[in-house]
């Protein structure tokens, strides 16, 4: 399969920003347990409103759109992508009270995502599996920010990908609108907000997605198990891996881990 060409890392690992696509992000370069890293061009994340630049920039062909409705109203994709509506709903009210929400009210959305969230992860994961003409694609909502982080965990941590590095990725959502204020423009929740009210409802503690991924692990023994409750395959698992790290020679043990299988030469 021949992989799109990408920006730059603009990170030590992982997560190569898109200038000019608000909140956006190709997931290239984070680390699987295995050693391997996500291949580029293939799977990006950002808000609803990079869907236009991410055409052009990045030969975008499916969107996995998480907003509802009256999020998308509005704005129409390029009429060659394909958008999968999802919408994924869950009560806001612990982010939604008065003065700016803190880590506490975001792990308790965050586990009200999960669920529901579960099924639209899977899905995800097939996505990747299946043919390179739905590739590369994007996931997205309004912001970008915590319904896509929840659902891109979710399948990322399935196939393998370490719990820092998309810890790591969760908390550059913040960073990226402090960087470019402009982008807010872009979203209409976010119009009309003083600088610090943008960066309050735009930070992401990365330790608090770590938490939710190691509750799920806790509680069902892998991500991959709990997503296993909501439909997903072990061969949907083993083929997404492969398109997305690269690695044939994987295979996926009873607990959900990935491990390459010996050669005669790491025998000797």
């Amino acid at each position: 399969m021949t992989v799109p060409s990408s920006p730059p890392p603009r990170t030590a690992t992982g997560s190569r920003v898109v200038p000019g696509a608000p909140n956006a992000r190709d997931l290239a370069g984070l680390r699987a347990d295995s050693g391997l890293r996500v291949r580029p061009g293939l799977m990006y994340r950002g808000a609803g409103a990079a869907v236009g630049p991410l055409a052009g920039r990045a030969g975008l062909r499916a969107v996995l759109d998480l907003r509802d409705g009256r999020e998308r109203a509005g704005g129409e994709p390029p009429p060659d992508v394909t958008v999968l509506s999802r919408p994924l709903v869950a009560d806001r009210s612990a982010i939604k009270g008065g003065g700016p929400p803190q880590p506490s009210h975001y792990l308790a959305y965050y586990r009200q995502l999960a669920r529901p969230a579960a099924p639209i992860a899977a899905e995800l994961v097939g996505l990747l599996a299946g043919p390179a003409a739905r590739l590369p694609l994007l996931v997205c909502c309004s912001a970008g920010k915590d319904r896509t982080s929840v659902v891109c965990a979710l399948a990322l941590r399935a196939v393998g990908v370490r719990t820092a590095d998309l810890a790591r990725d969760h908390a550059l959502t913040g960073r990226l609108f402090r960087r470019d204020p402009d982008a807010a423009r872009l979203l209409p929740w976010a119009r009309g907000l003083a600088p610090y009210e943008l960066a309050a409802r735009t930070a992401t503690p990365g330790h608090v997605l770590r938490e939710l991924l190691s509750g799920l692990e806790r509680e069902h023994g892998s991500v991959r198990r709990f997503l296993t409750d909501h439909g997903l395959r072990p061969e949907t698992v083993r083929r997404a891996r492969h398109v997305l790290l690269g690695d044939p020679r994987t295979a996926v043990d009873g607990r959900g881990l990935f491990h390459r299988p010996r050669s005669d030469s790491d025998r000797s």
